[in-house]
């Protein structure tokens, strides 16, 4: 009976020592740990329930203004304003439609003097 360890309750020898053991489990945990998926804070659950709120009200709002314009369509989804934009105005779009004038007036100047530019000048001068 002198190859009886499991009977004795004795452990049986591992393969493995004790270093490698712990190398294995710290590498495999590694990827496991990256792909795991991250469960949201409290905060963060708080915020997005406010802003999907929010943004069921800005579509009922939209929808309430086009509502006899989409009879049978999809509900219309509410377009959030972009995180860094400017605030559009219709004096800001007034401003732009008005530099975007002086810009071509300006580039149809150039192309002018470019093509002609001694006709151009004497006509200026």
């Amino acid at each position: 009976m002198s190859g009886g360890n499991a009977m004795n309750g004795d452990q049986p020898e591992s393969s493995i020592s004790d270093e490698e053991w712990t190398t294995f489990q710290i590498e495999s945990e590694g990827p496991a740990r990256l792909a795991a998926p991250k469960e949201p804070s409290a905060r963060a659950r708080m915020v997005t329930e406010r802003l999907r709120r929010a943004d069921e009200e800005a579509a009922r709002q939209q929808g309430r203004a086009r509502r006899w314009a989409r009879r049978g369509k999809a509900p219309v989804q509410a377009e959030p304003d972009g995180w860094r934009s400017w605030p559009t105005s219709r004096a800001q779009k007034r401003r732009s439609r008005l530099w975007g004038l002086v810009w071509v007036a300006v580039a149809i100047g150039v192309l002018f003097v470019l093509l002609n530019p001694g006709r151009t000048l004497a006509w200026l001068g």
